[in-house]
Parts: structure tokens; C-alpha cells; sequence
């Protein structure tokens, strides 16, 4: 079992857009079919990217050392993105106190079918809000640079999804069992991670890339 897959999956619990997504969804009158498209299509494109990788990877292996510093740069480039994020979400005006004012931007496509959610538009927002990024692409190449047997792979591909759809897993197991209680925890979170968006992001991404820029460099320096 990668590390990494643990480290990159627990850094992609929980995401601003994945959490709005869930609370608009606990919001609606059925929230069960909604979660259920959400979750269903989602997993249907990320699963399938990670499924593909590691079928691919055990079925054309590459050289031992060509994998294992490949890996290692994949950590510091991956790490590195991930800092440029960072930086680039900290150097941000903030949206409170702009600099110079300008005209409100009209939401997003997604954003507007949130606002009255059908099972379509739940199943769009799954697919939207979970396109492989850095933290699954890092899980990736750490998985397919460990060489692990299919069986392996593909439960570290299952561990990681997991962790990345905890958020929306839960919110579907805890309307099922208490329902009364699930939509004030979920306003109570989304407010939260609305209120401290930005230091969120930041946070994460420094965490992960400071990790995988120096795991990389290490690694590189000791072969």
C-alpha cells in the first residue's frame, strides 16, 4: 500500500465545490436520488481513469528504474503545481475587498442547475467536481510506480476514491439513518468551509506539495 494513495486521498475529503455540491443536494425535497446520481457518476469517470491506469500499467510494466524515478518527478512536478496553486489562491484579491470593482459575474452553468437540482444535474456536478487533478493523478503514479499485483491496484484505486467521496458518502448514509439531524450538520459544515475557503485551499496545497516536492527530491538524491 502507497503512502502517497493515503496522504493525496485524506487531502481530497473535503473540497469546497464537492461539499456546496451535497448541501444543495440535502437541500432538495428527494435528496437521496440526487446524491445517488452524484455519486454513480462520479465514480463512473474517476474509477474508470484509475481502473484503465493500472490495467494498462500491469499489463505493459514499465523497467523498474524507469518507474521509480519517474515517479519521483511526477512528486516534484505534481508538488510543485501544487504550490503555484497555493500561491496563486493566497495572492488572490479577495473577493470581500476588491481592489478595483467589478461587475458581479454571473454564475456558473453548474452553480445555476444547483440552484433547483435534478438527478441530470446532480449526475453533471458528480462528473464536474471530480475530473482527476493533481492529488489523483499523484495517487496514480504512486500506485503504478509501486508495481502492485491488479489486485493490489485496483483496491489502492478503490481506497482512494473512497476517501475522495467521503464527504457525499456520508451525507447518503446519514440522510438514510437521521435524516432530521443531516441538513443542519451539512448547512453547519458548508458554512464553515465556506467561511474559511480560501485558507482551505491553501493550506491543503502547501501541505501536499511541500510533501511531494520533498519526497520526490529525497528520493531522487538517494538512488
Amino acid at each position: 500500500m502507497s503512502g502517497d494513495v493515503v496522504v493525496l486521498g485524506l487531502a481530497s475529503v473535503v473540497r469546497p465545490t464537492s461539499v456546496a455540491a451535497v448541501y444543495a443536494f440535502l437541500a432538495a425535497r428527494s435528496p437521496a436520488p440526487l446524491l445517488i446520481a452524484y455519486l454513480v457518476a462520479g465514480l463512473a469517470l474517476s474509477l474508470s481513469v484509475g481502473i484503465a491506469a493500472v490495467t494498462f500499467v500491469h499489463i505493459n510494466p514499465p523497467p523498474p528504474t524507469v518507474s521509480t524515478t519517474g515517479r519521483d518527478l511526477v512528486d516534484v512536478a505534481l508538488g510543485v503545481l501544487a504550490l503555484g496553486a497555493a500561491l496563486y489562491y493566497g495572492l488572490r484579491t479577495p473577493p470581500e475587498a476588491p481592489a478595483v470593482a467589478r461587475p458581479a459575474r454571473p454564475p456558473s452553468a453548474v452553480r445555476r442547475r444547483l440552484s433547483q437540482p435534478t438527478v441530470s444535474s446532480a449526475a453533471l456536478a458528480g462528473v464536474a467536481t471530480h475530473l482527476p487533478g493533481v492529488f489523483y493523478l499523484g495517487a496514480l503514479a504512486a500506485i503504478v510506480a509501486s508495481r502492485p499485483g491488479l489486485v493490489s491496484g485496483l483496491l489502492q484505486v478503490g481506497l482512494y476514491n473512497l476517501l475522495w467521496y467521503a464527504v457525499p458518502l456520508t451525507a447518503l448514509v446519514s440522510w438514510t439513518w437521521r435524516p432530521e439531524t443531516t441538513r443542519d450538520t451539512a448547512a453547519r459544515l458548508t458554512a464553515w468551509v465556506q467561511a474559511h475557503r480560501r485558507s482551505l485551499v491553501v493550506v491543503v496545497f502547501v501541505l501536499v506539495g511541500v510533501y511531494l516536492v520533498v519526497r520526490g527530491v529525497y528520493q531522487l538524491a538517494t538512488r
